[in-house]
């Protein structure tokens, strides 16, 4: 497995107020989406196992965000990997993940269904 480089929140909203497309991925595991009322805003909920089917949805030609609810899920790494060999990217995870997006207080939707 390839690293995959970090981005922290404050580098990502920096690029969006230049204008710089990001597509976020939310790869949280099943107890914390479970949990969860929100994501990041416009983000596409992408699972290992079913990882080539949720790829088709993760707009391409722009810089693609892989989140998880913080720097613990293990998950996410492999679904930042996988993604970039999928032959999107540039592909980046965010440091710290939701939580610390939220700290940030980056922008959040309700969660998709």
């Amino acid at each position: 497995m390839l690293m995959v480089s970090r981005i922290t929140p404050r580098q990502v909203v920096a690029l969006m107020t230049k204008g710089e497309p990001m597509q976020f991925v939310d790869a949280r595991g099943e107890p914390s989406w479970s949990g969860a009322a929100e994501q990041v805003s416009g983000a596409v909920r992408v699972r290992l196992p079913t990882i080539t089917r949720d790829a088709t949805r993760v707009a391409r030609n722009c810089q693609v965000v892989v989140y998880g609810a913080d720097d613990g899920e293990a998950d996410v790494a492999c679904v930042a990997d996988r993604l970039r060999g999928l032959g999107l990217g540039p592909v980046r995870i965010l440091s710290g993940g939701f939580a610390a997006w939220q700290a940030h207080h980056g922008p959040v939707q309700a969660k998709d269904a």
